[in-house]
């Protein structure tokens, strides 16, 4: 009878070592998945870092290269001011004046004032992705337009004839003089780039903006980072991404 019954199933010890087999099995696949899992969510993390900086970089250093006026401020300007927006080493910006033209005829028609700042992140309330670690960990990138009305300045339109050195409208003066601008508002704010590391917290010590009177040059570094399958990714990894441009059209400075 004891026989019959091994013949005709297995038995208690079996049926627990069959069990037991199995989870080794199952853990060993939920461990594989998850591992492939976190594997896939930080090379999309890496991808979308490169995608960022290029488009970062290439966009900011187009406007630069076209600038009348630049200028890198950590100190004594102030972006829409009634929200105290104080440019300073952790929030530094970039201003520049950029000619904007008639798509037609190729004539200047205005020139317009960009303010670039970086900004905890925390700050911005629309066009980010909700993402708890960012709030505290990375900043952004703002860029802020004067318009042709209720900013200050306004944009810069010059007279037939006139150049932007020799332009006497609205707003122009204070666009000439852009290194002794101590504040602009009524800017409109648009976000350029999100999840870069903080301005005080760049490897090596690296200012986000530099500029260059000698050369007419502005050097840009940034990094990427974020938490991407259990681990923060920053991009490149131990150093900002620098990019140089020059300003071919900014005044020498002797």
């Amino acid at each position: 009878m004891r026989r019959a019954a091994r013949e005709a199933g297995l038995t208690l010890i079996e049926i627990l070592l069959a069990l037991g087999i199995m989870g080794v099995v199952m853990a060993l696949i939920t461990n594989w998945q998850t591992g492939t899992l976190n594997i896939t969510t930080r090379t999309n993390a890496t991808a979308r870092g490169l995608t960022e900086l290029n488009d970062l970089t290439g966009y900011v250093g187009d406007r630069v290269r076209t600038a009348q006026r630049v200028r890198v401020a950590t100190s004594g300007l102030s972006v829409n001011s009634g929200s105290g927006n104080t440019c300073s080493a952790l929030s530094p910006c970039l201003a520049v004046v950029l000619p904007e033209t008639n798509p037609t005829t190729g004539a200047v028609t205005k020139y317009v004032l960009f303010v670039y700042r970086m900004e905890p992140r925390s700050k911005v309330t629309a066009d980010k992705t909700p993402d708890d670690w960012a709030e505290d960990h990375v900043q952004v990138m703002r860029e802020y337009r004067s318009g042709d009305s209720g900013t200050t300045p306004v944009n810069c339109v010059p007279a037939a004839g006139q150049t932007f050195e020799t332009a006497t409208g609205a707003g122009c003066a204070a666009m000439q003089g852009l290194a002794g601008l101590t504040s602009v508002g009524g800017f409109n704010p648009y976000l350029v780039a999100d999840y870069l590391t903080p301005s005080d917290q760049l490897p090596g010590s690296a200012a986000p903006f530099e500029w260059s009177a000698a050369t007419r040059s502005v050097t840009l570094r940034v990094q990427f980072r974020q938490q991407a399958g259990g681990r923060v990714t920053s991009l490149p990894p131990t150093q900002a991404y620098a990019l140089n441009v020059q300003a071919r059209n900014a005044p020498v400075v002797p």
